[in-house]
């Protein structure tokens, strides 16, 4: 039977909801699937600008919005794999809390820092919040990067000896991505897609032997962007990074933020929500208020996309 356990003890919707208005929702989720433990862990919090997180009116029209949502979480994945451990992406780190964060950056420093504010304490780094898992960062193998923007790429300071996996196209032609904040020592695993992944996804990276961990490519948001699908015999966990702000943009195919290419976005939203129908799957965006919700979920919680398939949040 499935164990499920809360390493903040604090386990139901309520009290997470709480958290998120008090600002105090800083913590470690944990949840075994097929015998693997699996942790979310908001490793800060921030804003972007409304027009961003509610249409795909473009750079322009959100540089110049002068509204803000409100804080929304940034989430770092954690797979226990026997194989070794994953982490996926890296949230961000206190330095983006100084109003001279990204400055002497380029264009792209700049524009990060119109559109988005954040408020990331020392204890909610990732790296600090593996150690409280008894995890050391030097001892994660894999760090896989959904895209390079700065709220994922922050903590990568505490994995120099782990393999990053970034992909080939998003590595070539980053969209938005400030490079200056990357470690001198950033070189990652650039990975092209040749596997066969099955579904709607026909190519794919397999990363681990036991092939229960795949990155798909899911393109949109940059023209790189990439998710990682943690597969089992009952469940599917998918972790789409920021192919989408929230769940309910699925079903739908709606396009929101500001993406690289809108038509591809469209597109992977509409593979996604097809992979949903086909198996069981929890499907997690990095900056869902109710990913949390939808982590300790089980398919038959769940169907706004199919009767007993799992995607959305519960009513």
């Amino acid at each position: 039977m499935e164990a499920v356990s809360q390493i903040n003890r604090e386990s139901n919707a309520a009290s997470f909801e709480r958290k998120l208005h008090s600002f105090k929702g800083l913590g470690i989720y944990t949840r075994v699937v097929n015998g693997i433990k699996i942790h979310a862990i908001i490793s800060g919090w921030f804003k972007i600008k409304n027009t961003h997180y509610n249409s795909d009116l473009g750079p322009y029209f959100v540089l110049f919005d002068p509204t803000w949502t409100e804080w929304l979480p940034i989430f770092c994945w954690v797979i226990e794999h026997p194989e070794g451990t994953i982490v996926i992406d890296t949230g961000e780190t206190t330095l983006a809390n100084s109003p001279l964060y990204l400055s002497h950056t380029g264009f792209n420093g700049w524009f990060n820092k119109q559109i988005t504010r954040f408020n990331v304490i020392e204890r909610s780094e990732v790296g600090t919040q593996l150690n409280s898992l008894g995890i050391q960062a030097e001892n994660v193998r894999w760090v896989v990067l959904t895209h390079l923007h700065i709220d994922h790429t922050g903590g990568l300071k505490y994995f120099p000896k782990s393999e990053i996996i970034v992909s080939h196209q998003e590595f070539v032609k980053p969209y938005y991505a400030v490079e200056q904040t990357h470690p001198a020592w950033f070189r990652p695993h650039l990975v092209d897609y040749f596997d066969d992944a099955g579904s709607t996804f026909e190519d794919g990276f397999v990363l681990t032997k036991a092939n229960d961990v795949i990155i798909v490519p899911t393109p949109g948001h940059t023209f790189g962007h990439q998710s990682v699908i943690f597969m089992t015999p009952d469940i599917n966990l998918f972790f789409g990074g920021d192919a989408c702000f929230s769940f309910d943009q699925l079903p739908s195919s709606t396009v929101r933020g500001i993406n690289a290419d809108s038509n591809a976005s469209r597109k992977t939203l509409m593979k996604i929500h097809e992979f949903c129908k086909q198996s069981p799957t929890i499907y997690l965006p990095g900056h869902d208020q109710k990913s949390v919700n939808r982590f300790f979920g089980t398919p038959l919680d769940f169907n706004e996309i199919k009767p007993g398939f799992a995607s959305g949040e519960g009513e």
